[in-house]
């Protein structure tokens, strides 16, 4: 199966190439110039992602990949190495559509700075997404709130999904009462954060377990450094929405989400690092065992951030969980 690059994917492909061999050979420097350089080009429209307008708001979207078998995640920022744009790649065979929230990005932005339930619209956007593009089925993975949409995919679309990987991140119940937002923190000055390298640095992506592998040290630099650069380029009101639906349905109690989520019909696999903070392992057992057919791929080395530090392993764990999907048995 032939591979279909836009612009955008013979970018990434660069992007991916300079830093593989600038950060082995220590020009990181030179490697975050070019990178700048690029997410300058990207917000200022050189190079152009693709749109498309639904549910009356416009939709950013990278594609990789072609054929039927179409794998789609939604997330605020999608870091260069990420596994998702892996599987549209060799040696693997998706066609993949990497849809930027509304909210973010080149997306439509929210000017309403009200937490709210955007688990839902973020699912209901993935799904309107899917059928303005002709995609009948497709299979979905994401990474932290990424996976927010999926959830919602899974209970109230289920007929769209062909399978559901959920990296470092889970449906969680919370006190609808509470409407605790996420992120939970205190509104920061956002006047004094916006465009700031010293206030973002703080922000940026990070993981800071033990390790001694150099690969794994490389990237998580790599990605400390992109992250910081696509904050930099954050308008102020990117910074104001906050989700309140972490359940990702209408649960009032406990009880009843175990029992929402026991619905659920489609294939799930939890890709989870067990030194996730975040989404606790325990927390990740108790959801599995709620849904019928679910498997667990833990990784004891690996915290929140262990999908975007080590992408080639979630991709090449989604693309075993995805074909084993056909034909399962219950």
């Amino acid at each position: 199966m032939a591979t279909k690059y836009n612009f955008k994917s013979i970018v990434h492909f660069f992007k991916s190439l300079a830093a593989r061999y600038l950060l082995q050979y220590g020009q990181k420097d030179f490697y975050l110039d070019r990178l700048r350089f690029i997410r300058a080009a990207e917000r200022n429209g050189i190079f152009s992602m693709k749109t498309i307008d639904v549910n009356g708001v416009t939709l950013a979207y990278e594609e990789y990949g072609s054929g039927d078998r179409y794998l789609l995640s939604t997330q605020n920022f999608f870091l260069s190495h990420c596994h998702m744009a892996l599987l549209g790649q060799e040696p693997y065979h998706y066609h993949v559509f990497l849809i930027y929230m509304r909210g973010y990005g080149e997306s439509t932005h929210i000017f309403d700075p009200e937490p709210k339930d955007y688990a839902t619209v973020w699912g209901e956007d993935v799904a309107a997404f899917a059928k303005a593009m002709g995609i009948e089925r497709f299979y979905y993975t994401g990474i932290s709130h990424g996976n927010w949409a999926g959830w919602h995919i899974a209970l109230h679309h289920p007929e769209m999904l062909r399978g559901f990987a959920c990296g470092n991140g889970i449906a969680q119940f919370r006190d609808p009462a509470e409407r605790t937002p996420v992120p939970p923190r205190p509104e920061p000055d956002l006047d004094a954060v916006v465009g700031n390298p010293e206030a973002l640095e703080k922000m940026a992506w990070m993981e800071n377990w033990p390790t001694e592998n150099p690969q794994r040290l490389a990237r998580r630099a790599e990605n400390h450094r992109e992250h910081l650069q696509i904050l930099l380029s954050r308008k102020k009101e990117e910074f104001m929405v906050r989700n309140t639906n972490t359940a990702c349905c209408d649960a009032k109690t406990e009880a009843e989400f175990y029992q929402i989520m026991g619905r659920i019909s489609c294939p799930v696999l939890f890709l989870h690092g067990m030194l996730d903070p975040l989404a606790r392992i325990e927390k990740v057992v108790r959801l599995s065992q709620a849904i019928p057919g679910s498997q667990i791929k833990a990784y004891q080395n690996l915290g929140h951030g262990g999908g975007d530090e080590c992408p080639e392993i979630f991709a090449r764990d989604c693309d075993r969980f995805f074909r084993d999907t056909e034909g399962r048995i219950l």
